[in-house]
């Protein structure tokens, strides 16, 4: 039987260590940094199932939730549904022609100035106050 969410489980690296079960996970992330050279090693399936190295084989071999895994990468029942081949259909004809529809791109007008205030990058601060009152008194509204 799984342990219930709040019941006390016992850390795997320290025996005096318990932890309610929803809060192992966390505990034996924080657990495992400070026993490295312990020789366990985490479950493939579960990572709260934390075995030595020499029994992991094992341990992966008859790991209850190794069931999920299984039943994801194998098939488990007898029931192939048959290969349904793909019908190419044929491209419906069509009148457009793009290339007739082409039109000339948005070419702008050099006598035209923009109608922006531009920052002058490299100048005194007394410069550029004067360049942008010169761009303002310049500056006239679309109307």
């Amino acid at each position: 039987m799984d342990p219930q969410p709040h019941d006390l489980v016992t850390c795997p690296y320290n025996p005096a260590h318990q932890v309610e079960q929803y809060r192992m996970h966390v505990h034996l992330n924080k657990c495992s940094r400070q026993h490295v050279k312990s020789g366990k090693t985490t479950c493939p399936f579960d990572v709260t199932h934390v075995v030595d190295e020499v029994e992991l084989d094992h341990h992966v071999a008859i790991c209850p939730k190794r069931g999920m895994l299984d039943t994801q990468v194998y098939v488990t029942d007898n029931d192939h549904r048959p290969v349904v081949p793909v019908v190419q259909l044929p491209a419906p004809e069509s009148s457009d022609d793009w290339e007739n529809d082409a039109q000339t791109s948005f070419v702008p007008d050099p006598s035209k100035k923009p109608h922006v205030i531009q920052k002058i990058k490299g100048a005194t601060a007394s410069e550029r106050k004067k360049a942008r009152a010169q761009f303002t008194t310049q500056y006239k509204p679309l109307e």
